[in-house]
């Protein structure tokens, strides 16, 4: 990284930025990363006065981000590679924003990017995790900012010198909002526990409090959009896959992109400010209702530790770790995207490759810090009304017989509405469904969900508090005569009347025995039931009742290839309770009800029986 500076030494900002950048790259990346950093870097980087870096295209090549793609219909392109190039920008001049930012992206600035982006500050900051959000907003407040005029690196690059003290362009003169939620104490915990082994305490206090204006700062809705709509595509992209994978086809799905693009917005709350999102709508929004939705960047800027110029096999040559360099290959045709969802019984008319990459921002699978794709789940098809019809026995059948964590997923309109408008509502729930008459609270690791889509996202997240676990407030319930409850209270059974189930705390969801209608409850308060208010600003409580049109269930599979043997898999275990479930209601159709008198009086009798015995159900079935 060039000569290495004393602490005693790094007296300005820009000499600790150096420092800080230099102990990243040795304390947050292995000698071999580290290695295909530096080739993928100097072999791109621009030159001029001894200065080393990265303009906007070259970073926007070395990623893959597509440029200015439109839909036939559309007027905003999917066009993020200013945007992300904005947020480089910034963040390569962590932690001195004020003074430093925008900063050149030299090689010192882009390990602080990658370290930044792909979460690995872990083992450098105390806070980072916390604070990321806050670096995240910076990077993007384009709104109500003191911007100077444009940088230009190469202009600016003769009057530069090749150590790192000048390797920044003049920065902005306000970097967060100064609004009641934004606090500066907490704000200086990331940078101070960068700077606390640096002996540079008074450097950063100084530089972080000079010139610092009072007003807010917030995210143009038209940056935000293009940034969501990367993060939308790239969103089951893994560290080493070409991006090229997942933009092949943008012109046929820009309109879908925008629409859930849109549909995010909407949960940011952006009438809140004037002509943006301000810092407190974004700390809440993602903290609490889109937790995984900076993940696909990780994933992004791992690419960075990768260089396709190096074979990873390596040899030593004097007792060093070489690598080889490997001459360039014809590019081979692109694989298809892998598929999350599994072959089955139905195809999703819901599931789109758009709609999961929504999911996956909040969503969570086997582990409530892994995403969808991060964590290598399958959707295994279980229920479709499009498929297995509209009957409640027939949801019984393959719900009720999947013995894992399923995503109930539906689509319908308002039934009160002159408009065709979709809304998409879905439930996850990490526990398998149980019946009214055998009711259970959640005793899964994982929290259930109740959320939805579109036209705006709202995610009511699972209530971990102890006092809601009673067995009368399952996450997820069924009845043949009532149909299915989400997140309510279930009345105890009565021989006199039929007791319904019952909307209980922040959010509910109930659907009719005939699979027809729909209620969505949405309380801006209330902490006694399954689910907790999703934390965005509501007038007053809101119920939407939908027609249905399409209902989905998915099963979520861990593992599909864990079992070693045959049989021994998720999906092999769950066809073969199906099987025997249509073998039993065979054998159950074919009971021979003998009739001793002509009037078929013992009838009764025995179909009594047999329901005593669990042989049939209660409907005769």
């Amino acid at each position: 990284m060039g000569a290495a500076q004393s602490n005693e030494h790094a007296s300005t900002p820009e000499e600790l930025s150096y420092v800080l950048a230099e102990r990243f790259a040795t304390k947050c990346f292995t000698p071999l990363e580290l290695t295909h950093f530096k080739d993928n870097f100097f072999s791109r980087a621009s030159e001029q006065g001894g200065l080393r870096y990265w303009n906007e295209k070259t970073l926007s090549d070395f990623l893959g981000i597509p440029d200015g793609i439109y839909s036939s219909s559309q007027e905003q392109p999917l066009d993020a590679g200013p945007v992300v190039f904005r947020m480089v920008s910034y963040l390569g001049a962590f932690p001195f924003q004020t003074t430093l930012a925008p900063s050149v992206l030299t090689f010192e600035a882009m390990v602080k990017v990658v370290v930044l982006l792909t979460e690995r500050y872990g083992k450098a900051l105390k806070r980072g995790h916390k604070d990321r959000v806050k670096l995240l907003f910076g990077s993007l407040a384009d709104v109500g900012r003191k911007v100077p005029p444009p940088v230009d690196a190469e202009a600016a690059a003769p009057e530069v010198d090749a150590g790192p003290s000048n390797s920044h362009a003049p920065g902005f003169s306000i970097d967060e909002p100064a609004n009641d939620d934004y606090d500066d104490d907490e704000d200086d915990d990331l940078a101070l526990a960068a700077l606390e082994s640096l002996d540079a305490i008074e450097v950063f206090k100084h530089d972080y409090r000079i010139d610092k204006t009072v007003y807010e700062t917030r995210i143009s809705i038209d940056t935000f959009r293009r940034l969501l709509m990367l993060l939308l595509v790239i969103a089951p992209l893994k560290p080493l896959e070409s991006l090229k994978v997942y933009t092949a086809d943008l012109d046929a799905r820009m309109e879908a992109i925008q629409r859930e693009a849109d549909s995010i917005i909407a949960a940011f709350s952006p009438q809140e400010s004037d002509g943006g999102i301000s810092y407190k709508a974004f700390a809440r929004t993602v903290s609490s209702s889109l937790p995984y939705l900076f993940d696909p960047l990780t994933a992004l800027f791992e690419h960075m530790l990768f260089s396709k110029n190096l074979d990873l096999s390596q040899h030593r040559q004097n007792g060093l770790v070489v690598e080889t360099e490997v001459p360039e290959k014809e590019e081979e045709p692109l694989p298809p995207p892998a598929a999350i969802m599994l072959p089955g019984s139905f195809e999703s008319a819901i599931l789109t490759q758009t709609l999961t990459s929504h999911l996956s921002l909040f969503l969570p699978s086997s582990s409530p810090s892994l995403n969808l794709f991060r964590s290598g789940v399958k959707l295994h098809p279980v229920f479709s009304t499009n498929a297995h019809g509209s009957s409640l026995t027939s949801f019984s059948h393959h719900v009720l017989t999947w013995q894992s964590a399923t995503l109930l997923i539906l689509q319908g309109s308002r039934t009160d509405s002159q408009t065709d408008e979709l809304i998409t509502l879905g439930a996850y729930l990490p526990q398998a469904w149980k019946t009214n008459k055998h009711t259970s609270s959640n005793t899964s690791d994982l929290l259930p969900c109740l959320f939805q889509l579109s036209p705006k996202h709202i995610l009511l997240p699972g209530n971990p508090s102890p006092s809601i676990k009673k067995p009368n407030t399952p996450p997820a319930s069924f009845s043949t005569s009532t149909g299915i409850a989400v997140g309510c209270h279930i009345p105890a059974p009565s021989r006199t009347q039929q007791n319904h189930p019952k909307p209980l705390g922040a959010g509910s969801l109930l659907i009719d025995g005939n699979l027809e209608t729909v209620e969505f409850y949405n309380e801006p308060v209330g902490h006694d039931g399954v689910f907790l208010p999703s934390g965005s600003p509501e007038d007053s409580p809101v119920k939407t009742v939908l027609d249905l049109y399409t209902l989905e269930v998915w099963g979520i599979v861990p593992d599909p290839e864990a079992g070693s043997e045959p049989g021994s898999s998720a999906v092999e275990i769950q066809r073969a309770k199906w099987e025997f479930e249509a073998r039993d209601a065979e054998r159950r159709r074919n009971v021979n009800f003998k009739m001793s008198g002509a009037d078929g009086s013992n009838n009764e009798n025995a179909r009594w029986i047999l329901e005593a015995a669990g042989i049939i159900g209660g409907n005769g079935r």
